[in-house]
């Protein structure tokens, strides 16, 4: 019942809705119907969410054909998925294969996530001497941009090179993790290699550099610096276009995450001229660490969902705000039951796939913080 009243209260408050907000959000409908979150953001950005073979099931199909105008992969096309487990053996596209033609035969672009990667990667591709695992690199990521070449219209190439705890970003090498397997073949340079032979590859699809706690500014400014230096470095050599065209903010975030550094890292980002998309978002409203295991249905305190509507409505009006910065706001799971943070309850939907006041916070950012 405490669900059902928040949601009440919520939809009432949205009748008065903003019309500042994007020029087709002023045509939303009110009387408490549900308006997909595509029409909503249309002449802002893409709204994106996973997709899984699971969410290919007609109850969570519909919610993704209905509101959502772009997917990312969830596992399907990570290293381990796509490549053999043994070198030499083909390829294994059928999974991702099936995700990426149910996507079109709905009009909804496919995000390629992700190429290179420390974690999700067979041992052989990163063992051997420094020429091997160089060349299989380079292979890697010209049968996967070959094979979905027209089929996938971005693609996160390099995913979480940088580590934690970044003390000075002035040399975005010294910020490199140095156990990812293809640090220890090739350093800092493969990096570069990955982006280089991407672009080669497919020479029109979009090219991001992807990682988490980019609200963290050291983090951020390493990034940053080792972006602009890689394009930089590209376009001194006579290219007119960015060879990293984007950089993936996953916001993996808290109901306690400080907006302020969710804005100053998409300025930082957008003052060298890169996209700033939000790849991975959800908003947890109590930690999962030490609980990721758990799995339940969405079963929230008034006070959390609460919280956890308001701080998705920040999140929306902050990217409705640097919308010519970003292209594409991707939602990490649609429902709190299957989400990796299910103890957190981080989704737009509850376990029964019910809409929460997150939804319609999202839904209507300026009018639900208004009535706060």
């Amino acid at each position: 019942m405490k669900t059902v009243k928040i949601i009440t209260a919520v939809l009432l408050a949205f009748v008065f809705f903003n019309a500042a907000t994007c020029q087709n959000a002023a045509n939303a409908i009110s009387n408490n119907e549900i308006v997909p979150l595509k029409t909503i953001y249309e002449d802002c950005f893409l709204v994106g969410n996973i997709i899984t073979p699971r969410y290919l099931m007609e109850e969570y199909l519909e919610i993704i054909t209905t509101h959502f105008n772009t997917v990312t992969c969830e596992n399907d096309m990570k290293p381990d998925r796509l490549a053999p487990r043994v070198k030499g053996d083909p390829y294994r596209w059928d999974a991702a294969d099936n995700l990426v033609r149910r996507m079109a035969e709905n009009n909804i672009k496919v995000h390629g996530h992700t190429l290179i990667w420390h974690s999700q990667t067979h041992a052989w591709m990163t063992t051997g001497t420094p020429a091997e695992v160089r060349e299989n690199l380079i292979s890697h990521i010209k049968t996967v941009l070959g094979h979905y070449k027209g089929k996938v219209f971005s693609w996160d190439v390099v995913n979480e090179a940088l580590r934690e705890g970044v003390s000075d970003a002035s040399d975005w090498r010294n910020c490199l993790r140095t156990d990812s397997g293809w640090y220890k073949a090739m350093g800092a340079d493969y990096i570069e290699l990955a982006f280089r032979t991407a672009r080669e590859a497919d020479p029109d699809v979009l090219l991001y550099y992807n990682d988490y706690n980019l609200n963290s500014q050291r983090k951020a400014d390493a990034v940053r610096n080792m972006v602009k230096e890689l394009n930089d470095k590209y376009k001194a050599e006579g290219n007119t276009r960015n060879l990293i065209d984007g950089i993936g903010m996953q916001a993996h975030y808290s109901i306690n995450t400080r907006i302020g550094d969710v804005r100053s890292s998409i300025e930082k980002f957008a003052e060298i001229g890169v996209i700033v998309d939000i790849s991975e978002l959800d908003v947890e409203t109590r930690t999962t660490s030490g609980n990721s295991g758990i799995r339940r249905n969405s079963v929230m305190t008034e006070t959390e969902a609460r919280l956890q509507a308001i701080h998705y409505a920040m999140l929306f009006n902050l990217f409705r705000e640097k919308k010519e910065h970003i292209t594409r706001v991707t939602m990490w799971g649609i429902d709190d039951e299957n989400s990796w943070k299910s103890y957190g309850n981080p989704c737009l939907f509850d376990g029964d796939l019910n809409p929460k006041p997150a939804f319609y916070a999202v839904s209507y950012a300026s009018s639900y913080l208004e009535g706060e």
